[in-house]
């Protein structure tokens, strides 16, 4: 390759946090700008490589990172609030869509702040609804399967996503003993 094959890109620090903050306020899905920020963070440590271990490298991964923080916290700030609302509606789907794209570490801790707002009453229903709903989608799975201890979620129709979600949730309401 020729030098005529390269782009420099200088970044300040100043500038990145401008870019991103307008990005972060422009932002309609902040699940997909998180995503984005994500990337241009790696973006930066893939092609900044010669610059790694410079003060200003430091400087600008340092920013991209609370940049990137914050959008996280964004993230589940607004998981957390979808998640209260599928809980009560005991809504798979939706469980699913909230579980997804989450760490298991993550909805864990969305789940726990959502716990802390539900009533007592909504606690005991979902706690109801989601060990009905993991036994009935595990005897429909293994029907479906033909074998013994083995399940066939997709000749069952159901949701792989689903079954993950609805578990996470019941492990942590109904904890076995």
């Amino acid at each position: 390759m020729s030098n005529n094959d390269f782009i420099n890109i200088r970044i300040s620090k100043d500038e990145l946090q401008d870019f991103c903050q307008k990005v972060l306020k422009r932002s309609r899905d902040i699940s997909k700008t998180h995503d984005a920020l994500i990337t241009l963070e790696s973006f930066i440590s893939v092609f900044g490589r010669p610059s790694h271990g410079t003060i200003e490298y430091q400087t600008i991964e340092s920013t991209i990172k609370e940049i990137t923080e914050s959008s996280r916290q964004q993230l589940l700030k607004k998981s957390t609030i979808d998640l209260i609302e599928a809980l009560k509606l005991c809504n798979a789907k939706s469980l699913a869509m909230i579980h997804t794209p989450l760490s298991r570490n993550g909805f864990y801790q969305i789940l726990q702040t959502a716990i802390e707002t539900l009533t007592d009453d909504d606690i005991r229903l979902v706690m109801l609804w989601s060990a009905n709903w993991l036994k009935e989608a595990s005897e429909l799975a293994q029907k479906a399967s033909g074998y013994p201890d083995a399940m066939d979620f997709k000749k069952a129709e159901i949701s792989f996503e689903e079954f993950q979600a609805i578990t996470d949730i019941d492990r942590v309401l109904n904890p076995k003993s």
